[in-house]
């Protein structure tokens, strides 16, 4: 909705003389000076009084002026400086240019569409990469900063901030795709990252790849990290910052905020709501997404939470501005359409039975649940989220459970149950079936259960198997050993919690993947089948995607929940009803 008032009114706006502000006057009635006033703070830039008083200023920003644009329609009346500035801006948005200059590696060939992001990155220098997982964003980053430093602009260093199980692929891609350009892992000891960090200009790294826990402890103020200087920074996965108060997302925002180059790149930036996309907002631009609360008041729609409003969708009717807002420096292409190569995923399910003395334990435990839930309370998400999983686990396998009693924080005994999955496994045994009618035939195995996986691994191993694991606690080097062997053919199975495993990783050595539990999210699940269904996967005819489901349990009614929903189960945790409609209803089945 834009402002209409009498012809002779008109916000006035022009750029200072050194390009970093917006002055705005405004001119008319007093009674249209005061409703031009209040219009102005649904903006998202923060807007204060100029010195001397008299007009306003705001930070000079592309998303500054499309939102004063679609606020204030005809009366909006940028001045000739400012003009001549979005002329040029305009231009940068939209011919990016079709070709790259800079020289590739014999042998390695870019498809059109890396060319065309690649482009986007060299023109802006602060960009979002939203291509669907395994389109190849890695190589379009680095092609982009390569044809940016190529155009004279200062681009090393170059600091990337991903998850732990992608530091070696991107450091391999770097040296494969930029062989010029010194790389190096951002690990080690503390002493050895402040050596790291003070490397003189001759011999010190053009790039450096950190994990997101090592980003997390060097990117204080004086730390190795922030000495470092990036002037550009990526973030690999951008996905993991949606939470702005994490320790992980401040370190990499506040690296993002002083680098001249930022680029964030995820192929499922939206895992909960909008709302997970204004961490990463804040690093591309920081002074046009200055606050959360204001930018999900313009473009999100909203309603009363215990401590804040609560995101549950985007706006439609503000959709347009805010694409308007990111005009050239985001980009999202589906796999569907540009990789027409790639093999169908072709769905299955796989139902197995309880053994009858598990089922009665499997039984006791889900009516033990619904008997606690409280009538139309709001519900404790990690205290369901916990005791769902525990009903993972014995749908799995058989168990020891152990309950335990103890203090809790009111003072009150609590009860607190552990348990430890052994042999056997109704669904790893499924899972050998699986790989039994595949003699030869790589598999991924995945599931959010590190005890699940590490049985699945054991049982495998003892059918002679040769079996390869990526979880966590492992070391970067064991798990890019691991993830090479089982590329190059020399593993049957390789065993993958999603916690650790499940995004960044190149799996095109199999055809089939198997969830033994699937995540308690949607989005987790599809980066996980994505890990094989990638540029590379074209060897195969298809990808073949198996779910091992108990039947009668939460496992099928959390697949059917999450489907329907879309979202992700901590968010529907909190209704008493959806969580009986998880546990079967609120009639107890008759044990077995």
């Amino acid at each position: 909705m834009t402002y209409v008032d009498p012809p002779s009114a008109a916000l006035h706006g022009e750029l200072t003389a050194d390009g970093t502000q917006i002055v705005l006057i405004g001119v008319g009635p007093d009674p249209a000076i005061a409703q031009m006033a209040d219009r102005l703070q649904l903006a998202t830039p923060l807007i204060k009084p100029s010195n001397p008083p008299g007009a306003l200023v705001l930070p000079a920003t592309w998303a500054a002026v499309v939102q004063l644009s679609h606020l204030f329609g005809a009366v909006w009346r940028p001045g000739p400086r400012l003009l001549g500035w979005l002329a040029e801006e305009m231009r940068l948005r939209t011919q990016p240019g079709t070709e790259l200059t800079v020289t590739l590696p014999e042998g390695l060939v870019l498809r059109p569409y890396q060319v065309e992001g690649a482009r986007m990155i060299a023109a802006m220098g602060r960009a979002l990469l939203f291509d669907d997982p395994g389109a190849g964003k890695t190589i379009t980053t680095i092609l982009g900063l390569l044809e940016r430093a190529a155009a004279g602009h200062q681009v090393a260093p170059v600091v990337v901030i991903a998850p732990a199980s992608v530091v070696d692929p991107w450091i391999d891609a770097w040296r494969t795709w930029a062989p010029d350009w010194r790389v190096n892992a951002w690990r080690g000891t503390p002493d050895h990252r402040r050596r790291l960090a003070a490397r003189p200009a001759g011999t010190a790294a053009h790039v450096v790849v950190a994990s997101y826990d090592t980003a997390r402890m060097d990117a204080a103020k004086g730390k190795p990290l922030d000495r470092l200087g990036a002037r550009t920074v990526v973030v690999d996965e951008c996905h993991l910052i949606k939470s702005a108060s994490a320790a992980r997302s401040i370190a990499a925002r506040r690296l993002a905020k002083r680098a001249d180059n930022f680029v964030a790149l995820s192929g499922t930036p939206i895992t909960h709501h909008p709302g997970d996309l204004w961490p990463t907002l804040e690093a591309l631009a920081p002074t046009a997404w200055p606050s959360g609360e204001r930018w999900k008041a313009r473009y999100c729609v909203t309603i009363p939470g215990d401590y804040s409003a609560r995101v549950i969708g985007l706006n439609d009717a503000a959709e347009p501005e805010f694409r308007a807002t990111l005009l050239g420096q985001h980009r999202r292409v589906a796999k569907a359409d540009v990789l027409t190569q790639l093999p169908p995923k072709v769905y299955s399910v796989r139902q197995v039975e309880l053994p009858p003395a598990y089922r009665k334990a499997y039984d006791q435990l889900e009516r033990q649940m619904i008997a606690q839930l409280p009538d139309g309370e709001e519900l404790s998400v990690m205290s369901v989220l916990a005791q769902l999983t525990r009903l993972s686990q014995l749908a799995s396998a058989a168990a020891d459970v152990t309950v335990t009693r103890e203090p809790g924080p009111d003072g009150e005994m609590q009860g607190r149950t552990e348990v430890r999955l052994k042999a056997p496994s109704w669904k790893v045994d499924a899972l050998l079936e699986v790989l039994a009618e595949r003699p030869g035939s790589p598999v991924v195995a995945f599931a959010p259960s590190r005890q699940l996986m590490a049985l699945a691994g054991e049982q495998a191993t003892k059918v002679g198997l040769q079996v390869g694991y990526v979880m966590g606690g492992q070391s970067m080097r064991e798990r890019t050993e691991t993830v090479e062997r089982f590329q190059k053919g020399k593993l049957d199975l390789l065993c993958v919690t999603t916690g650790a495993g499940g995004v960044g990783l190149t799996l095109t050595a199999a055809r089939t993947v198997v969830f033994l539990q699937r995540p308690w999210s949607l989005v987790e699940a599809t980066q996980a089948e994505d890990r094989c269904h990638r540029i590379g996967s074209e060897i195969h005819d298809s990808i073949e995607v198996v779910d091992i489901v108990a039947t009668d349990t939460i496992d099928a009614r959390v697949r059917s929940v999450l489907h329907e929903k879309a979202g992700q189960l901590a968010d529907l945790l909190k209704d008493p009803r959806l969580v009986t409609q998880l546990l079967g209803g609120s009639t107890p089945r008759k044990a077995a």
